[in-house]
């Protein structure tokens, strides 16, 4: 019997240095997810957890200096645009559109998903900058960008 209480109590005195800590290791965690549970409106599971975590983690100067500190880590500064402004580009891209490399009836190779196509022109959208094609393996009718066919 002596034996039994004997254990009985090394068990809750190992409990007790184990919830020690772990009280030390992950205090200010385990006192964030309280303060979350308690937004929530759940009540914290163990008060005693809550007594230790305060006792064991570390001093905050004040939570807006901490509010601070976090966004700055986090905030990136905005992303500069370089280059040509996009209305340039877009007139651009008209003009070299405008100028179609095609003709009507001539064979061309174009590139659509993981494979490669042969192809005669059947119309041209100079405006859309496109090209109707059709296929030589079946015939199908597909319109591609210029940028994508080429001459074969």
């Amino acid at each position: 019997m002596r034996d039994v209480t004997i254990q009985n109590d090394m068990m809750g005195a190992i409990r007790a240095v184990v919830a020690d800590e772990v009280a030390k290791t992950l205090g200010r965690q385990v006192e964030l997810l309280e303060q979350i549970a308690r937004y929530l409106g759940v009540a914290p599971s163990r008060a005693p957890a809550a007594a230790a975590a305060k006792r064991a983690s570390p001093p905050v100067a004040s939570k807006r200096e901490g509010a601070k500190v976090l966004a700055a880590k986090t905030k990136s500064p905005a992303p500069k645009r370089r280059g040509r402004p996009r209305k340039v580009i877009a007139e651009a891209a008209s003009q070299e559109s405008a100028a179609s490399p095609f003709k009507a009836g001539q064979e061309v190779r174009y590139k659509q998903g993981r494979g490669s196509f042969t192809a005669h022109v059947t119309s041209i959208d100079e405006k859309a900058g496109t090209v109707t094609l059709a296929r030589d393996s079946d015939g199908k009718q597909v319109a591609r960008p210029f940028a994508k066919v080429e001459a074969a």
